[in-house]
Order: structure tokens, then sequence, then C-alpha cells
């Protein structure tokens, strides 16, 4: 490796250009190598603006470049475990985004490929480094709230943006639906700001604006936990509504703890009193995707290991699975 690791990006959408390639840029340690995109305009817009070394429209010339050191992967879900195993198998580091991959097994497979070709695979959980998500991970520990009872997360983009973003239908052709997309990375938030809770058992519904799509675009979930308590899930592409709505709640014997924005709800006075600092909302995502890069960077420099451990993301597609069988079984899937 040069004195920069020199980094790949194979995917450049929305969520390359907001999450990953700004800070890429900014990193003084990092030299982004070469942009990969199928869409060739986009390419030479962002190798400008980003001063990228090269681009490409295929995956192999990323792989076959022996000087890249890095592939941050940013496509689309059921694309993840193919391009983070050829990158394993080429010596590269990888940093994908959630999901892993589309289920345990593959999940399995990649985890096992990193280990045997020792290099590092880190999973993008962004909230794992955003303040608030912290402080109220903190304050959950605490019993700020007391003793949790149950909470509840949900993602609901509204359908008229469904109609312009027409690449989310070839995500549900591709296998990869509502929950997988959206209900994961909300399931990930949960089990972190409640302090890790042991899965025990999900039970699921999942629904399809048109039939001959093959994987949902809306779906429900309640995953029950050793520790007696629930957590209910709601995600949609579809919601006949003008705007979105994201939120994550947890409700325990003295109070709520609420995110996005972060309050914490406590009687007080005979009347409920937010007791929560203030904090900017405007720097909560910078923050959590420049810590992100800044610890993937440390791990493949062998400063420090990823904080995050891969059994997190592994979880999650066992979660994955379980919610995908109860559909299927039409009841509730014990998580072992």
């Amino acid at each position: 490796m040069s004195d920069k690791l020199r980094v790949a990006v194979a995917g450049c959408g929305a969520r390359a250009q907001t999450a990953h390639l700004p800070y890429l840029k900014k990193n003084p340690r990092i030299k982004i190598a070469t942009l990969c995109d199928i869409d060739e305009g986009k390419l030479a817009s962002l190798r400008e603006r980003y001063k990228a070394e090269t681009t490409c429209t295929g995956y192999n010339e990323i792989l076959n470049d022996s000087s890249i050191d890095a592939v941050v992967i940013t496509t689309p879900p059921h694309l993840h475990h193919p391009m983070a195993a050829a990158a394993l198998d080429y010596g590269k580091h990888v940093f994908v985004e959630m999901p892993i991959a589309l289920n345990e097994a593959q999940a399995k497979e990649i985890i096992s490929k990193s280990k045997t070709r020792k290099r590092v695979l880190a999973v993008a959980h962004d909230d794992h480094f955003r303040p608030d998500a912290i402080l109220m991970r903190q304050l959950m520990q605490r019993k700020e709230v007391g003793e949790l009872t149950y909470a509840k997360t949900g993602w609901l983009r509204s359908a008229q943006k469904w109609n312009r973003a027409l690449h989310q239908g070839k995500q549900l052709k591709s296998g990869s639906g509502a929950f997988l997309t959206l209900g994961i990375p909300l399931i990930d938030l949960a089990l972190f700001v409640l302090g890790d809770p042991k899965p025990a058992a999900i039970s699921g519904m999942a629904f399809k604006r048109r039939p001959e799509l093959q994987a949902e675009d809306s779906a429900v979930a309640q995953l029950r936990f050793a520790e007696d308590i629930i957590l209910v899930v709601e995600v949609s592409w579809t919601l006949l509504e003008p705007r979105d709505i994201l939120y994550f709640n947890a409700y325990g014997t003295k109070g709520a703890a609420l995110l996005n924005p972060l309050q914490i709800q406590k009687e007080m006075f005979d009347r409920l009193v937010n007791v929560a600092p203030a904090m900017n909302k405007r720097t909560l995502a910078p923050a959590s995707y420049q810590g992100q890069l800044n610890a993937f960077l440390s791990a493949v420099t062998g400063k420090a290991p990823f904080p995050v451990p891969l059994q997190d993301a592994l979880l999650l597609t066992r979660i994955s699975d379980a919610f995908h069988r109860s559909i299927e079984e039409k009841k509730e899937v014990p998580l072992k």
C-alpha cells in the first residue's frame, strides 16, 4: 500500500454522493482511484468533482487493478455479496453498504473469505457512529426512562417519490424488498440504541403494490427479545402520504426516548419534560459518515479493528431470513 489508501467506489448513486465521496475526498490519507458506475455521464461529472484518477463502467477493471487497496460498495443490495466476495478474492479490503448480503448463507461466505484472505471487511452501520444515537444508547443504559417495555420504529417513504424513483422497482425485481432495504437498518439502529438485546423470535407480514413484483414494497414485523420486550417495525416505499416518515420510539416505565430528533420525555412536576440536550441536526449525519470512514481506515492500516463486529451484520441477515420464513409459514419464527 502506498502512502495513501487507494480506494475505488462501485456504484455512484445518491448514497455514494451523500455518504462516501465527500468524505473520501477530504481525507488526506485517501486517494479516490476509480469511480465505477453504468452511467457514463454521471461518471464524467463525478470524476471532475471528486478528483478521481479514472472511471469505469465494468467492475472487473477495479478487480484487475492491483494498485487499488480497497473498494467501497454502494450498489443495490443484490450486488453486495458477489462484489464483496470478488474484491476479497482479488486481495482488496471492502467497505460495503448494509445489508451485507441477501441472506445469512451469503453473509457467512464473505465473512469467512475476509478471514481467509486476511482483508478487512466492514459494513456501513451508520447509526453506531451518530452522536444522537450514541447518546440515546447511553441514556437507555442509565435507565433514564426506567425499565424498557417496548419500542417501535418505521421508515415510510412517500408514494409520490416512489413514482419518480424507478430504481426502487429494479431493486424489488432483484429480490431485495422493503424489509431488507429499509427495515434492516432500522433494526440495526434499535439493537444498538437498546443495548444489544437478544432477538428471540420474529413474525411478519409483507405487501406488494403490484403483483408482478418479486419482493414486497411494504412490510410490518414484530421482533420479540429474550428480555421480554418487543420491537414493532413498519416500512414502505408506497405510503399514500405527501411526506416521508422516519421514527424510532422506545417506551419505559418512567418515560419515553425518541430519536429523530432526540428526546427523552420524563414525567416531572405532573407534566412531560424533555431532558435531552439540544443537538445540531445538521452535523449528525456528517459525523457518522466521517466516523465510520475513519474507523475503516484505521482497520485497514492495522491501527484498530473496525468497532462494529461482523457478527452484528450476520445477525441482521439471520433476522431477515426468519422474517421471510414467517411470511411463508404464517407464524412466528424463532431465532437461534
